[in-house]
């Protein structure tokens, strides 16, 4: 179980990023998530976890804006000290890379979201679900 998740290269002024954000916000896009990285040279590389992936991309598509879809893992975790640290246990001896996570907020008074990107996304939703995690779908 994975999430669409969107990238783009924009500039790194908070008047050109915030005039982005604009457009899907203006179009009921809500961002859910985002991480935002300086690639040096005055360009960033911004994640999204969208409300409307499909409908996110065409808006951006149609402001000339480069978007990339990639799949993403979600979890639910408890807000407290050592969520990562027990999220990461669970893979024990499995090796799987992870590329990049991030987290996000979360609805849920006490919960927090991981996003993860791993070389096989397929194989640490599995690990998760087996272990009682909450696996979030694009749907949810």
């Amino acid at each position: 179980m994975t999430n669409r998740q969107l990238t783009i290269l924009t500039g790194n002024s908070a008047s050109g990023l915030g005039g982005l954000i604009d457009r899907l916000g203006a179009e009921g896009i809500d961002i859910r998530a985002h991480c935002l990285v300086d690639n040096r040279d005055d360009n960033c590389k911004l994640r999204m976890i969208v409300s409307d992936p499909e409908r996110a991309v065409s808006i951006l598509q149609e402001h000339k804006v480069a978007v990339v879809v990639n799949d993403v893992v979600m979890v639910e975790t408890d807000d407290k000290p050592g969520g990562l640290s027990r999220l990461l246990a669970l893979f024990g001896d499995k090796d799987v890379p992870i590329e990049y996570s991030y987290s996000a907020a979360s609805g849920r008074s006490g919960a927090a979201v991981m996003v993860f990107r791993f070389s096989d996304n397929q194989t640490a939703a599995a690990v998760f679900e087996q272990n009682g995690v909450k696996v979030l779908s694009d749907e949810a």
